[in-house]
């Protein structure tokens, strides 16, 4: 059964690479980023073998406890990121969950997260070299440890796949993505500031950091080799112990739900409910074939998971920027002042990849008589009504917060020029470039969902020519710092470029998008 589960993986994987040329491109992209990711845990954890025991205990136990973690929390958060092998869909097949369970475990590490986390497992024998015991000990935890990984994601999914599938989770599951990658960013920030306060204050905090996270589950099996390098044989047996108990139960609460999920498997529900007309959707908008655009991809921000993410996702970089140079007692508040700037920058990026969330239900636009130019200014205002409100919200935060409320003029200027030429270079970038996105509802980070190449180079183009646009205005207000006037000089030039790549980019993605309608069509279909 192992052989045969890990086949029908790499079967799978083989024939979605086929399919299209992108993925193939985005997974071999993919591979090297995570390659690099990889060499570099690497090459910290041998340059941990000529360090102290003490140092190289806390730095492998809490690194270590915080991947074993990070795996049960990312699978909550990010259900469902690798479907392959989804168990609902042997339901129908005589087979027992107890048959299923180890070629499953196989291949759920062949994956690039999996490959990676035992790479970088191994690294541990490179850290621990250093005598026999703590060598053996190593050798012993490894697998132990690796499995465990494996099991806390798919033992956390399994018992909570009726709440993880439900729309208003996955609604708030992706908000607590975004509040992960803030408390990352700040974490990062106030570990520099620790480093700012010297080597002995770091080294403390460091310490019962790691001596904490050794004591919980994520960290018993990865401070099995600490405990012996340092002579605690008796505790490394405890842990030990625990660490193979805790295997065994996850082991059982895996086993016990997937038998549940072959017998009951999950369905989503279908028309639970009924469309209601009128609204304040529809008064928004005038009644015209632009505004029946805007008011049904406003819909999709609200309801649509997979924009819901994207909201999230572009707050992020604001928001910790504001955030660390704020806790930073070394930090620059005219930075936390201009943070949210970066989102002006990031909106034309919803615009570029618009058209392939819509997936094969563009169909209406190309057969309704929607014109391209229609479409594209429909999204501009729907994007508009997102955005707007927040980007009012975090402006005044930032100047109240920096207190520099005399650099109002400054950060409104650039504001106003980056969202208009971000949002007319992504209405025109977003008719060159398409890729199969997650169905509507979905989850937006399951496998092959980035959209690879096309993806990248729409972001890539987007962000590059919106910031090239906006030059000028930028330039004009770093000037007004010294000459003040120059600051309504560089609003009025943002306003003036702004508007006229806003136009542009409409009228211009709309002709193309005319002339395109079938291959857009092709593109976003996962056929």
């Amino acid at each position: 059964m192992v052989a045969i589960l890990v086949r029908l993986k790499l079967s799978l994987l083989r024939n979605a690479l086929r399919r299209s040329v992108w993925r193939t491109v985005g997974l071999i992209l993919g591979l090297v980023y995570a390659l690099g990711v990889v060499v570099m845990a690497l090459v910290g954890l041998v340059a941990l073998r000529w360090t102290s025991v003490a140092l190289t205990a806390d730095v492998t136990v809490l690194a270590f406890a915080v991947l074993t973690a990070g795996w049960l929390l990312l699978s909550l958060l990010v259900f469902g990121i690798d479907e392959t092998l989804d168990p609902s869909r042997f339901a129908l097949l005589p087979v027992r969950a107890r048959e299923l369970m180890p070629g499953l475990l196989v291949s759920g590490l062949i994956s690039s997260t999996g490959v990676a986390t035992v790479l970088v497992a191994l690294g541990l024998l490179a850290s621990w070299s250093r005598g026999v015991g703590p060598l053996l000990a190593t050798v012993v935890i490894i697998p132990f440890g690796v499995v465990t990984c494996f099991l806390l994601s798919r033992a956390g999914t399994a018992a909570f796949a009726a709440v993880l599938s439900s729309r208003r989770f996955r609604d708030f599951a992706f908000v607590g993505l975004a509040g992960f990658g803030l408390v990352f960013g700040v974490g990062a920030n106030l570990v520099g500031g620790l480093l700012g306060q010297g080597a002995g204050r770091f080294r403390t905090v460091l310490s019962d950091a790691a001596t904490l996270a050794g004591w919980t589950p994520f960290g018993w099996a990865w401070a099995v080799p600490a405990d012996v390098a340092s002579g605690r044989w008796l505790l490394a047996g405890v842990r030990l112990l625990l660490a193979v108990a805790f295997v065994a139960v996850l082991w059982v609460v895996w086993g016990h739900y997937l038998a549940k999920r072959l017998t009951e498997p999950l369905e989503a529900g279908r028309g639970a409910g009924r469309m209601r007309g009128g609204g304040l959707v529809d008064r928004l908008y005038p009644d015209t074939p632009v505004g029946g655009v805007a008011a049904r991809t406003l819909r999709y921000w609200r309801r649509d998971p997979r924009y819901v993410a994207g909201i999230a996702g572009f707050l992020i970089g604001p928001v910790i920027l504001m955030v660390a140079q704020l806790a930073n007692p070394d930090g620059l508040p005219l930075v936390a002042a201009f943070a949210p700037t970066l989102l002006c920058w990031l909106i034309g990026a919803s615009m570029a990849q618009d058209l392939s969330y819509d997936g094969s239900a563009l169909w209406l636009h190309a057969t309704s008589g929607v014109r391209g130019v229609e479409d594209r200014l429909g999204r501009v205002l729907s994007t508009l009504t997102v955005f707007l409100p927040l980007l009012v919200v975090l402006t005044i935060a930032g100047l109240a917060l920096s207190g520099e409320w005399s650099a109002w003029l400054p950060v409104v200027a650039v504001s106003v020029a980056l969202t208009l030429v971000s949002l007319g270079v992504g209405a025109f970038v977003g008719t060159l470039w398409q890729w199969p996105a997650p169905p509507p509802g979905a989850n937006p980070f399951q496998k092959g969902s980035s959209g690879g190449l096309p993806s990248l180079a729409a972001f890539g183009v987007t962000s590059t020519v919106s910031l090239l646009l906006a030059a000028p205005t930028i330039a004009l207000v770093i000037a007004s710092f010294w000459v003040g006037w120059l600051g309504w000089l560089g609003l009025a030039v943002g306003v003036v470029i702004g508007s006229l790549t806003l136009w542009q980019g409409v009228v211009r993605g709309g002709v193309v998008l005319d002339r395109r309608w079938p291959e857009v069509l092709s593109a976003v279909s996962d056929s």
